[in-house]
């Protein structure tokens, strides 16, 4: 089963990514249920020395040691992915992140949904006073049997798990050195704050895989995602040659994720 998928940007740029397969998923969310288990030991030892410590607080903590635990259980994969960029540490260690389809960036509805419906990927039926556990088995037969590699919270809330693009094993970004040509228009970039989620989604993905085009398309297409953000950023460069629209891109992209520490 192929790991491509071929998604049409608003501005009618084609690109590919590549879906994150079963084995990089299951070893990322290994790594935060190791991390969660972590978090619950540290809540739960702080919990029962204030237990303990004679000041009365003992159904108190305990009170708050159960809703911390369910937040580390329930809250800490939605909080990451809403405010890092759709990623864990897992993920990030594993190099993947969250996506909505189309290769638009994650929101916090979506990762919530996601999220939230994690408890029927992990196949937790409560038709019993003890919960029938099926350790993940509807999840991964959804990724096994799906085209994109979806469980079914990513159905539901329209996601998907990419593989990133310059991702060293440990989960730092590697940044490639910006080219000569790409380097001259930085001086140049100016209003990136006026830049949408959806614009700089659609300028990324056209630089990371603008090497891979050939000269002319990445000429044509680099101009037609141009041309707009320019007269929108007031962005006013010396353009000699159709290429150069393409170099522009790839100075904005390297600008705009340094300022807002998407790497």
């Amino acid at each position: 089963m192929s790991r491509s998928i071929t998604v049409t940007t608003p501005e009618n740029i084609v690109i590919t990514y590549q879906a994150a397969g079963i084995a990089s998923r299951f070893i990322a969310t290994f790594i935060d249920l190791f991390f969660q288990f972590l978090l619950i030991l540290l809540f739960s030892g702080f919990m029962s020395t204030m237990g303990a410590n004679g000041l009365g607080l003992g159904d108190f903590a305990s009170a708050i040691g159960i809703v911390l635990v369910w937040v580390t259980m329930f809250g800490y994969a939605l909080l990451f992915e809403a405010f890092w960029s759709g990623r864990t540490p897992g993920k990030r260690i594993m190099g993947l992140r969250v996506l909505r389809d189309g290769g638009y960036p994650l929101t916090f509805v979506a990762s919530a949904v996601r999220n939230l419906l994690r408890i029927v990927d992990f196949g937790i039926l409560p038709i019993t006073a003890m919960p029938l556990v099926l350790f993940g088995l509807p999840g991964l037969v959804c990724i096994f049997f799906s085209p994109t590699y979806k469980r079914i919270g990513d159905y539901l809330a329209g996601t998907i798990v990419v593989q990133e693009e310059a991702m060293s094993p440990l989960g730092k970004s590697v940044l490639p050195t910006l080219t000569p040509e790409a380097a001259f228009f930085l001086p140049y970039l100016r209003h990136l704050e006026r830049i949408t989620a959806e614009e700089y989604a659609a300028v990324r993905r056209f630089v990371a895989r603008r090497r891979e085009l050939e000269t002319i398309v990445q000429a044509s297409l680099g101009e037609r995602l141009a041309r707009p953000l320019m007269e929108k950023l007031e962005i006013h460069a010396p353009i000699q040659v159709q290429l150069q629209y393409a170099d522009l891109l790839e100075a904005l992209e390297r600008r705009y994720a340094e300022e807002n520490r998407l790497f």
